[in-house]
């Protein structure tokens, strides 16, 4: 009897770990998720396609060196830059994967245009 207890007690586990696990692979927060205005499409349209061209690169609040460090981008990573100011470019989101199946995360911050570039090649200056 108990081994039959415990056949049934394991065979209720990998039912309810399968029923979790299938509840959530299908719930909303555990997929991609689009913060509000910042939407793929209005994101697309409205920034530039960017990446970074050095390491240990710092965002910063504020267009110049005397505004805090958000953070730090590496070579090759993806960014959507919307302007520049002066030798400054605003970024609004890291990007992250490849299309169709890229994803964006909000990043308001400045780079200096030194360490970043267009994605196309008609892009590519832009930021110089």
């Amino acid at each position: 009897m108990l081994k039959i207890f415990n056949l049934r007690k394991a065979a209720i586990y990998i039912a309810l770990t399968s029923a979790s696990s299938a509840l959530l692979a299908s719930s909303a927060w555990a997929q991609p998720t689009t913060t509000p205005g910042y939407g793929k499409t209005t994101l697309q349209d409205k920034t530039v396609c960017s990446f970074i061209t050095g390491n240990n690169v710092n965002v910063r609040s504020g267009p110049g060196n005397h505004y805090k460090v958000i953070t730090k981008l590496n070579r090759g990573d993806g960014v959507r830059a919307t302007y520049r100011k002066g030798n400054w470019v605003a970024i609004s989101a890291r990007v992250y994967g490849y299309p169709p199946n890229e994803t964006y995360k909000p990043l308001k911050g400045w780079i200096s245009n030194a360490y970043i570039n267009g994605c196309s090649e008609d892009q590519f200056d832009r930021w110089r």
